[in-house]
């Protein structure tokens, strides 16, 4: 608990009457503020009584002298007040003032307010259709590994933001990169897992100050950066092998189907999921086109219909899971569609690591960019509101290496 102690000054700039105003200066520790206190004086007559110590002889010096007296009186008790009752904050000279003066103090906020705060307003996000239900999960699972954290090196479960140090914040990033269980006996997550996990934290505080719900954010500092990782997509080869495996079931090859519809469309899961009939134009020249919002960017994206993309729509056009829910194609969840496509890979023998995000991968690389398709119309294909985002799947392909080395043929021969 830091010491409160007070001292009283004349402020030369305010007067009245030919009198200079006093003003009491709040300190706690190294922190103060000041505040009037609506009384005046000659500069004189301060000197001569020593700021009203010697105040004898006048009875409106002795008043005054009183009345200073059960300011600091006053103040001291507000301090012990409130230190009962935040028991866990530090109390700040400016919120004394506040109190002194009448002003509510707001009430310190812990990690718990913070996420309640942020996950009820994304609850009313997703029912207004703007962000999807799992951006919404990914928020509350930060906070779930936070507070276990904060279990594991013993401290509070859920602390004032103002508690949130400095060398928590990294000692956090020690623990998500070193400690935390990940599956039966690994521990720890790569780079940019854990820089993910920390900059949503910080996206989420972020977004309570402007909200002015907290006046700090404490992950702030925070600013490792993620690594380049190389992307993954299959070549011409691997998509033809992919295509023409027999597979044993029938979940298999839906899989399979919506896999190859997001190689030729870009659509990611969110996206493809919500494709009904009505997505579906056709062109003064007849061609087909998915035209369609993406959940992510808000942007929308055109995609013509190309033959493959054709030929599963129309499969799945009388398909009883897609007649239910009004959708294209069938509905399964990323963690059943990642699980099957490791089946489906182990059965063409694909040694590649494949995710849905794969497909998205294949499309901008093996799709388009292999078949010369300008980057920028990639990126408008793709959805993306910048280039750079598109560079990031847009990957130098073995074969066009080739095609652009032999013209040097010609030259040097």
């Amino acid at each position: 608990m830091k010491k409160l102690s007070t001292r009283f000054y004349l402020k030369g700039d305010k007067t009245k009457n030919g009198e200079s105003a006093i003003y009491i200066k709040i300190i706690l520790g190294s922190d103060s503020t000041t505040m009037a206190t609506g009384q005046y004086i000659s500069v004189g007559r301060w000197r001569v009584t020593k700021m009203l110590q010697l105040a004898k002889k006048i009875p409106s010096e002795n008043s005054m002298k009183n009345y200073l007296n059960r300011m600091t009186e006053e103040l001291q008790i507000i301090y012990t007040e409130l230190l009962q009752k935040y028991p866990n904050k530090e109390i700040t000279p400016i919120e004394l003032k506040k109190v002194f003066l009448g002003k509510p103090i707001v009430k310190p906020k812990t990690i718990n307010d913070v996420a309640k705060f942020h996950i009820d307003h994304f609850k009313k996000r997703v029912l207004a259709g703007e962000v999807a239900k799992g951006t919404e999960k990914k928020y509350e699972r930060v906070f779930n590994i936070f507070r276990d954290y904060l279990s594991a090196r013993g401290k509070m479960l859920n602390p004032l933001v103002d508690d949130i140090t400095d060398t928590m914040v990294y000692d956090f990033d020690d623990y998500l990169r070193y400690e935390r269980p990940n599956g039966k006996e690994k521990k720890g997550v790569n780079n940019n897992s854990a820089v993910k996990y920390i900059r949503n934290l910080k996206t989420i505080f972020n977004f309570c100050i402007t909200r002015k719900f907290i006046n700090n954010n404490p992950f702030e500092i925070y600013d490792n950066q993620l690594e380049e990782v190389e992307t993954v997509f299959l070549d011409e080869l691997e998509l033809k092998k992919f295509s023409e495996v027999e597979l044993p079931t029938p979940k298999l090859n839906s899989v399979r189907d919506i896999f190859l519809f997001s190689c030729f469309t870009s659509y990611a899961p969110v996206d493809a999921m919500k494709l009904t009939k009505k997505n579906i134009e056709i062109d003064i020249d007849g061609d087909k086109w998915i035209r369609a919002f993406r959940q992510k960017s808000k942007v929308k994206s055109d995609i013509i219909v190309l033959p493959p993309v054709e030929k599963i729509i129309d499969k799945y056009e009388d398909d009883p899971r897609c007649l239910y829910h009004g959708k294209l194609l069938p509905r399964y969840s990323n963690q059943k569609i990642n699980e099957y496509l490791k089946e489906i890979a182990e059965i063409a023998g694909i040694t590649k690591h494949l995710t849905w995000y794969v497909s998205r991968h294949t499309f901008a690389t093996t799709v388009c960019l292999n078949n010369k398709m300008p980057l920028e119309y990639v990126s408008a294909a793709m959805g993306h509101k910048k280039i750079t985002q598109t560079q990031h799947y847009a990957k130098l392909l073995d074969k066009n290496l080739k095609e652009e080395t032999l013209k040097l043929k010609t030259k040097y021969f």
